[in-house]
């Protein structure tokens, strides 16, 4: 992933994600690791029992992982096209609950900082090191404030 795109977590991000949870690479991710992933992003609202009731086993596979993240945790607002997630319809619902993701402390905006910092949370360590996540907030900050703002994330997530 480039960081320089628009998109906000591709299939590709999610793959990966997957394979850095799959500790055993038994290709299943366990419930108690569904939840770490959903903490890290800020949307750990279910405990692994309550998990289960809703996917109805105990792990999931690749496919019921990316099935699990499209339809629950974007809870069907967003679709997927070139493997970006693309909001499709006029709620802001989900991209209010992806820009909270990003601004990790609460202030309205997204800095290089925070975006580095959730990349890394989300185990991209390697790859938060070589982006230039300062360019990526540069290209999309078209108030020049050094920060993107929501209607700047709204714009980026609705123009990919």
């Amino acid at each position: 992933m480039d960081c320089t795109s628009s998109s906000f977590i591709s299939t590709n991000d999610l793959r990966r994600m997957f394979k850095q949870l799959d500790k055993n690479q038994d290709g299943l991710v366990t419930l108690d690791e569904l939840c770490w992933i959903l903490e890290k992003l800020g949307w750990a609202e279910h405990t692994p029992d309550e998990l289960e009731l809703i996917v109805g086993k105990q792990s999931l596979d690749l496919d019921e992982f990316l099935r699990f993240y499209h339809d629950t945790v974007l809870d069907s607002k967003v679709t997927n096209t070139n493997n970006d997630v693309v909001v499709v319809d006029g709620d802001d619902e989900a991209i209010v609950r992806a820009f909270n993701v990003f601004d990790v402390n609460g202030d309205g905006y997204i800095s290089a900082e925070e975006l580095r910092d959730v990349l890394e949370r989300l185990g991209f360590e390697e790859e938060a090191k070589a982006w230039d996540c300062g360019r990526m907030i540069r290209v999309h900050d078209k108030n020049l404030d050094g920060f993107v703002d929501f209607e700047e994330f709204k714009n980026m997530i609705l123009h990919v």
